[in-house]
């Protein structure tokens, strides 16, 4: 189960205290385009922008594979959409 940071009905960044750069740091509910955003499943947290990932990149002869995980715990992250088009 997907455990949201939602407050007042808006998606807040659980990396708004540690990203120095961050100005919005909360999506309201009617957001139009929906944005995409990334969710940690082992510490619960969401981040609302790229400066609270950490991002590699593999290379092979072929490809580039990019892997981008959590900052906090160092798991992969989910990518999700919000405001949820499911609900």
């Amino acid at each position: 189960m997907i455990k949201l940071t939602v407050r007042g009905k808006h998606l807040q960044c659980d990396f708004r205290d540690t990203c120095v750069a961050c100005s919005i740091y909360t999506w309201p509910p009617d957001l139009e385009p929906k944005n995409r955003y990334h969710h940690c499943k082992y510490c619960r947290t969401d981040i609302l922008c790229h400066l609270g990932l950490r991002v590699s990149y593999d290379y092979d002869d072929s490809m580039i594979e990019k892997t981008v995980t959590c900052s906090k715990c160092g798991e992969e992250l989910e990518e999700l959409i919000w405001p949820n088009p499911e609900k």
